[in-house]
């Protein structure tokens, strides 16, 4: 229906990829294919989720953290070595941000969301973003603590975090959605060996194929949790406050 969903999508490709995704619910690409320039096949589908009352915008505020600009994979791991003794919340990558930085752009995002409620009216919205976004946001909004934060666990992929209005002018968190994943292997039409007769040693031919399928994982649905993913006690980080100054704990 029109004016019912209106998405808010971070610029980086992979977010935007899931939007494409999100967005072919409503109109199967694939529609454009006779239209062999990728531009034109782009606009005009995206012309067609218009007249059908999508709408959407990008948002760098919501895109992923920063590690720096060129990253180099064993420079990324020793950081992240130090980044758990440090503090996850403070700790900044070289030429990046620390979650705390995340924190502040995204504080001024929420701002503004709610100016977009009146501006731009939906019965949903839906924020296609990132894990840390997606924690950080969630600690803003509520005001978790930063040991709270420290709680949290990342979202997995196309994990998806719900918040109801409250009919009081506020958000309430609804729960969260997890992706149901089954392990498939391709379809084989039959267990012919290749001689044309299926017997002989086929059996063995067929053991051997089975063996060298690789297996896919395959959407089954999703499970619905009540409350968000919570770290292992081994991984939240614990600070020592002290209670005064004489060195009683």
């Amino acid at each position: 229906q029109r004016g019912t969903v209106h998405f808010i999508v971070s610029p980086y490709v992979r977010t935007v990829e899931t939007f494409h995704g999100m967005a072919s619910a409503w109109c199967d690409p694939s529609e454009f294919d006779h239209i062999r320039d990728e531009r034109q096949r782009i606009r005009a589908w995206y012309g067609r989720l218009v007249e059908m009352g999508l709408t959407w915008h990008e948002d760098p505020r919501i895109r992923e953290q920063d590690f720096g600009n060129y990253q180099d994979p064993e420079t990324i791991q020793k950081c992240k070595r130090e980044r758990h003794k440090f503090g996850v919340f403070y700790y900044r990558f070289p030429h990046g941000e620390s979650a705390s930085d995340v924190f502040d752009r995204v504080s001024t995002f929420l701002d503004s969301l709610w100016r977009s409620f009146e501006l731009q009216k939906a019965q949903n919205y839906v924020l296609i973003t990132h894990g840390i976004s997606i924690r950080v946001l969630l600690a803003r909004y509520f005001r978790y603590s930063i040991d709270q934060f420290n709680m949290l666990a990342n979202p997995k992929n196309c994990e998806m975090v719900i918040l109801g209005h409250d009919g009081a002018g506020k958000l309430r968190l609804d729960g969260r959605c997890e992706l149901k994943l089954q392990q498939t292997a391709p379809s084989d039409d039959g267990g012919d060996d290749g001689d044309g007769n299926g017997d002989g040693d086929g059996d063995e031919t067929a053991a051997a194929k089975a063996k060298a399928k690789p297996v896919y994982p395959c959407v089954v649905g999703y499970q619905f949790h009540d409350r968000l993913r919570i770290l292992p006690k081994k991984y939240i980080e614990k600070r020592t406050i002290r209670l005064a100054y004489d060195g009683r704990s």
